[in-house]
């Protein structure tokens, strides 16, 4: 009696997860991962933004490499960019850095 009851307590429980977890896939095919992640304060978005733009500059310097190590570009245009990344990467975690010293959060460099 106790195994048949527990048997149907486990079927039961079954169908929900499958239920739940068809409904999470449905969701998830709908949710753009901008809608998902949100900051709980206007710092924390602009924390957020901030890392995100640094990071993007960070995979353009190591593309420009690509492209300098391939032929693509020539030094002069490789350096010019790199240099202009450079200084707006610094100033981005300059920014950063102040942004998580007023949210009370560690540094990161």
């Amino acid at each position: 009696a106790d195994v048949d009851r527990n048997i149907e307590l486990l079927k039961k429980k079954d169908e929900e997860l499958t239920e739940a977890l068809e409904k999470m896939e449905n969701q998830s095919e709908n949710n753009d991962i901008d809608d998902v992640i949100v900051p709980t304060a206007p710092l924390y978005k602009q924390i957020l933004n901030l890392y995100a733009e640094e990071n993007a500059i960070e995979d353009t310097i190591f593309y420009l490499g690509e492209a300098l190590r391939r032929g693509v570009i020539d030094l002069e245009v490789f350096l010019k960019h790199v240099r202009l990344l450079s200084r707006k990467q610094f100033q981005l975690r300059a920014l950063m850095q102040k942004a998580r010293k007023t949210a009370g959060l560690s540094d990161l460099y």
